[in-house]
């Protein structure tokens, strides 16, 4: 259960990179679905205290990305995106979550800025792709340590 889980979170966040790509948007719904096989994971694992944890730090991550987006420095599926993604990996895999997203993120702006050399206006960055890249491996990650154990 928990492994289909993790897979449709990452089909949900891969279809969010493509339509990031394409359209610079992410569709409600792509947050919505990884927030959703967040919650079904934490009824299924049994722990509310972690759960609420994971959402509380979802929601942490949601006003600090939101001030960003008030800024004009993110757009709001990627807030949204974030925040599912937060809640899906746990609060303890947070930091690690974020620092491992801003280098993917870092790693995609300095490669759209080598591609699109000379372009004007300069192209947005779709940084949903960063934030799936970033989950799929955290997630990756988790079932690498539970099959190794």
């Amino acid at each position: 259960m928990l492994l289909g889980l993790s897979a449709a979170s990452t089909v949900a966040l891969l279809i969010a990179s493509y339509h990031d790509i394409r359209h610079r948007s992410i569709p409600n719904w792509l947050p919505l679905s990884v927030a959703a096989a967040a919650l079904l994971k934490w009824l299924v694992i049994g722990q509310l205290a972690t759960a609420l944890w994971a959402a509380a730090a979802g929601a942490i991550v949601f006003a600090v990305s939101a001030l960003l987006f008030a800024q004009g420095w993110v757009g709001g599926g990627d807030v949204k995106l974030g925040a599912a993604a937060v809640f899906f990996l746990g609060a303890p895999a947070t930091l690690q979550f974020l620092m491992l997203m801003a280098l993917c993120g870092g790693v995609l702006a300095v490669a759209l800025l080598i591609w699109s050399r000379g372009a004007r206006p300069r192209p947005t960055i779709p940084y949903g792709v960063a934030i799936a890249v970033a989950a799929i491996a955290m997630m990756a990650l988790d079932w690498r340590d539970r099959w190794t154990a």
